[in-house]
């Protein structure tokens, strides 16, 4: 927002956006929101056997799985609930898909 001789005034929602996008600390509490989110829906145990990716590129969360059979279980069978529990908690990015990989995770 623009006021009397070109200065900028800011809500202070606007200031505190601005300075997280800045500091890259934004992304740093969406990856951490995920995270949490990834553990409530998959359990903890399961979460260890998983890698879940940077980034959110297009709503599509990338996840490495260390076993073929924990690959096939999740994307096969448990995948539509768990996207549902990422959608309702992660408020904050929008997440439409996940994709699943058979990689290392350490």
């Amino acid at each position: 927002m623009t006021a009397g001789r070109g200065k900028n005034i800011w809500t202070l929602r606007e200031a505190v956006a601005a300075f997280l996008a800045a500091s890259g600390l934004d992304r740093q509490n969406v990856q951490d929101q995920v995270g949490r989110a990834w553990v409530e829906a998959v359990g903890p145990e399961t979460a260890r056997h998983t890698q879940l990716g940077r980034t959110i590129r297009s709503g599509v969360l990338n996840v490495v799985v260390d076993s073929s059979a924990l690959l096939s279980e999740l994307s096969g069978f448990r995948k539509a609930d768990i996207l549902r529990v990422l959608q309702e908690k992660v408020k904050r990015k929008h997440i439409s898909d996940i994709r699943f990989r058979l990689g290392s995770t350490t």
